[in-house]
């Protein structure tokens, strides 16, 4: 295998594929207030660019792997749930050699899905969910029925998934949430993370008033529990720590604690076009590279060179594009 890795030792590990920018929800941090009056098939109408074909997909990725070895792949959008090829691909990623197959979703069709996904070999799963309160959580996802989250998360969880909760703090609109979110991941003994408000699209040039650092999740936490830090792992993005009420729970902080330094992951959007770190908006097509391996070769170590040295910056590009 040809040696792909920057001068930090940096290498393309963990591949993000944003299936499709269509999403059921529209929430404040990923998407600006108008976009709810402009239908997903009009951004794509007035897009060159095409959403890849399932056999697309799965080329680039066996031709990334052919290279990079990768050690798993996250299927992420918009929702991947809305993907009517998503079982076809999660087969054909498997027999490419990757049996590490997660998913990111905000849960809304879970509770149909959760077993199939399982027993297709999706054994990890992230849920978004922002808040436990019910018209906290619908004002920040702007749709009316958050409900069906819960019974999602609930239906992973029996079906013996790895579930992990993310949760984005913000100022003023669910900080309050932080220790309901806590408590109700403790009780269905699975992990959560709560994330520090990313400088992405329409909230790049905002000032950013909404957002809650590292240290002010620690303080609410703290005001209820003891806590106890837990070793960070190679390439994680988030840092853990235990609580005195018998919970596990991780913050992701791109703006206090920043882990660029060991970052291993690789994005694709669902147009094809690759991303070598979230912080430079700068893609890269590799379709016309996949049969010649000295091109491609030279293409991802382009992408890896853009990755930040120390500390997320933000960027234009939409998660709802580039996926979670």
């Amino acid at each position: 295998m040809i040696k792909i890795e920057d001068n930090r030792g940096r290498r393309f590990e963990k591949l993000r594929i944003s299936l499709l920018n269509e999403c059921n929800f529209s929430c404040v941090y990923c998407v600006s207030e108008d976009f709810g009056n402009i239908s997903v098939k009009t951004i794509q109408e007035q897009t060159a660019d095409q959403p890849l074909a399932p056999d697309e997909f799965i080329k680039l990725i066996e031709a990334v792997h052919r290279l990079t070895g990768l050690k798993s792949v996250r299927l992420t959008g918009g929702e991947p749930l809305l993907h009517s090829n998503l079982f076809y691909l999660i087969n054909h990623i498997q027999k490419i050699g990757i049996s590490d197959i997660r998913l990111t979703t905000n849960g809304y069709l879970l509770k149909e899905r959760a077993s199939k996904l399982f027993d297709a070999g999706v054994k990890s799963i992230n849920i978004s969910v922002d808040a436990i309160d019910q018209d906290i959580f619908g004002e920040i996802s702007r749709h009316p029925n958050t409900a069906r989250v819960f019974q999602g998360i609930e239906a992973a969880v029996k079906a013996g998934m790895n579930v992990k909760l993310n949760a984005v703090i913000m100022r003023g609109k669910n900080d309050s949430q932080i220790i309901p979110l806590l408590d109700y991941a403790a009780g269905l003994g699975v992990k959560i993370r709560f994330l520090e408000l990313m400088k992405m699209g329409h909230l790049y040039h905002s000032e950013n008033g909404l957002f809650f650092s590292e240290k002010e999740m620690l303080a609410v936490i703290q005001e209820k529990y003891t806590i106890e830090p837990v070793k960070r792992e190679y390439a994680e993005t988030s840092n853990y720590w235990r609580t005195s009420g018998g919970g596990t729970f991780g913050i992701i902080a791109n703006e206090s604690t920043p882990f660029c330094h060991d970052c291993n992951r690789l994005r694709m959007d669902s147009n094809g076009i690759f991303y070598g770190c979230l912080s430079n908006a700068h893609g890269e097509k590799l379709s016309p590279y996949i049969h010649d391996d000295v091109l491609l070769t030279e293409k991802l170590r382009g992408l890896l060179r853009l990755k930040q040295p120390v500390k997320f910056h933000g960027s234009e590009l939409s998660m709802r594009n580039i996926g979670g």
